[in-house]
């Protein structure tokens, strides 16, 4: 027993003495004296590009109207269209073959005599629909668009509640009967499916009246380019104007117009009589988002679409296209600035037209009391196919540009050239932090200063560009810290690949900096991680509205040689920002353009 104790009493010691070396070693390893973090400032060199002209056909979004943005002179837009139809249209119940040959079997078939009522172009705006809180009141209405418990129309019931309860949120007496929504406890009068947009996208005097002109253009586009044996699709550019050109067909629509952004509600047309106690003409049947709505000339619709039922036009669409060759939208007569971006999915032009039928009255087999009656139906023609946007800028010259400045704009604008440590891509900065070996990048950020002079007489109603985007110069691919970037939005475009950055930032309320999270470019960059792009490579710099947007559209510099390309983000942005460069003004060199770069050297 003597034995056991003191062997048990060696073994303690000797553990002991070994747990004391391992916790000496851990202690040595973690030892801040073994590495530190530096944060260095390394040169960045920029070239701005101004564009000339740009492809812009088959665009989600359309830019129409004029205005002028500070520094940069004014903006014009209008765009053209071509217009669709289902193949071999039947209007009314049947094809005009069977009306003209008639039906001895069915006494219901008869020469319809369709004919228009009205028309109108239907384009809907674009929406701001962030709702942060989720409390059923959007961000740009909501008194604090971070507490689902805020009250915005102060009644004393919080939005969320108005939400569950049916109550208009924004109106403190929701159903107008003088009882105020914390109080009352019917207000089953109030249709809680009426909604309040906020219209984004709109620049200038949204109050401001301009003519809408709608003419019709007869200059032929084709779908499938020539130039390539009819192999692929055709681009078409923004630079030419075929209305100005002088391929004028008919005038559709020109007359003095105001935007409404109001929601549009459309009641049932007729009473249901076996619902005595609801008058259904007092309901809403319909519901539209807010839209420009313009009627169109009725003639032209009746002549080129619904005297043509049956012909070879309406057969397929290439004829169809032959037939009304395409549709000019412009904005004339406004004495303010006016200008949108319009979200063209859901653009259409709507005829309402009349029809003769035949009503047996319960009696298929007894023509007596057969009656002949009106009926009524929509043609829907969306409008599709090849779209273009043409651009105009009385911009200000180079020459007139200060020095010391990057100027950035989207539509038909500029892009710069972002070369990282030296104008040359070939960088003794580079091989000596290559040399290292032994640092690990923790963030590298391009810091880009708004400079103050753009923003000093900033306020609400002041335009600036909110997002910038910046990829490789050499396939037009974004970098790689944006494919890692999860982050994203389905109402606030400016969230998406929020952690890569590019959004702008404010101080004191006013735009003070871009910063761009670039940190898996450089690391690959000096690790040489990725092939060819461990060169030093150029990068494109250029204003967005969605950095979602990075289909690739070809462009045209101003010198009139040089193609490149650009992210259609870039063009539906139609805003622009001023960046101090690497050579910016006197007293402002703090604010010079940098490569930020935090990392750990053991």
């Amino acid at each position: 027993m003597k034995h056991l104790n003191v062997l048990l009493l060696l073994i303690l010691i000797l553990n002991f003495s070994c747990n004391e070396d391992y916790n000496s070693v851990g202690i040595d390893l973690v030892s801040t004296s073994d590495f530190k973090v530096i944060t260095e400032y390394f040169p960045v060199y920029s070239k701005t590009d101004s564009i000339a002209d740009l492809q812009s056909d088959r665009q989600v979004y359309m830019h129409l109207g004029q205005f002028t943005l500070p520094f940069f002179g004014m903006s014009s837009a209008n765009f053209t269209t071509q217009i669709n139809i289902p193949p071999n249209s039947i209007f009314g119940n049947f094809s005009q073959a069977r009306e003209v040959a008639g039906d001895p079997n069915n006494s219901k078939v008869i020469e319809e005599n369709e004919r228009v009522k009205d028309v109108f172009l239907e384009i809907p705006f674009i929406f701001d629909q962030r709702d942060s809180d989720n409390d059923g009141v959007i961000d740009p209405f909501d008194i604090d668009p971070n507490d689902p418990n805020s009250d915005s129309d102060g009644d004393g019931v919080t939005d969320i509640e108005e939400r569950r309860n049916g109550t208009n949120p924004l109106d403190s007496d929701s159903d107008g009967d003088g009882i105020s929504d914390l109080t009352d406890t019917d207000n089953s009068s109030y249709d809680s499916q009426n909604k309040v947009y906020s219209v984004d996208s709109i620049y200038g005097n949204k109050s401001t009246q301009f003519n809408f002109k709608v003419t019709e253009l007869t200059y032929f586009f084709n779908d499938l380019d020539p130039d390539d044996n009819f192999e692929s699709i055709k681009p078409y550019y923004s630079k030419r104007d075929y209305y100005e050109e002088g391929f004028v067909g008919r005038v559709l629509a020109d007359h003095p117009y105001q935007l409404d952004f109001n929601e549009l509600r459309y009641n049932y047309k007729e009473d249901d009589p076996e619902t005595e106690s609801v008058n259904e003409t007092e309901l809403v049947e319909t519901r539209l988002t807010p839209r420009i709505r313009i009627p169109l000339d009725n003639s032209f619709f009746q002549e080129k679409i619904l005297d043509m039922e049956g012909t070879d036009a309406l057969e397929n669409a290439n004829n169809f296209h032959n037939h009304i060759k395409s549709i000019n939208f412009r904005i004339s007569n406004s004495n303010e600035d006016i200008y949108m971006l319009l979200n063209m999915t859901g653009a259409s032009i709507k005829v309402n037209y009349n029809f003769d039928l035949v009503n047996d009255n319960g009696t298929q087999n007894v023509l007596t009391d057969d009656t002949i009656e009106e009926g009524e139906r929509v043609l829907e023609l969306p409008i599709g196919g090849v779209k273009i946007n043409h651009f105009k800028n009385h911009i200000v010259t180079e020459n007139n540009l200060s020095s010391g400045k990057i100027y950035l704009k989207g539509g038909l604008g500029t892009r710069s050239i972002i070369n990282l440590f030296d104008k040359a891509g070939d960088s003794e900065v580079i091989e000596e932090l290559r040399k290292k070996n032994n640092i690990l990048i923790n963030e590298a950020s391009l810091i880009l200063y708004v400079d103050p002079l753009f923003t000093q007489n900033w306020n609400s109603e002041s335009l600036i560009a909110e997002r910038l985007y910046i990829y490789k110069t050499i396939d037009n691919l974004p970098l790689s810290d944006y494919f890692s970037d999860p982050t994203s939005s389905q109402t606030d475009p400016t969230l998406n690949k929020i952690i890569h950055g590019g959004k702008l930032e404010y101080k004191n309320n006013k735009p003070y900096r871009y910063k761009i999270n670039i940190t898996e470019h450089v690391t690959d960059l000096i690790n040489l991680n990725d092939g060819i792009y461990s060169e030093n490579i150029p990068l494109s710099l250029v204003v967005t509205s969605d950095v979602s947007f990075i289909r690739s559209r070809k462009a045209i510099l101003k010198n009139g040689i040089n193609k490149i390309s650009i992210p259609e983000g870039s063009i539906y942005n139609p805003l622009g920002t001023v960046i101090l460069n690497e050579n910016p003004p006197e007293g402002l060199n703090e604010k010079k353009l940098v490569l930020e770069m935090n990392y750990t050297e053991f």
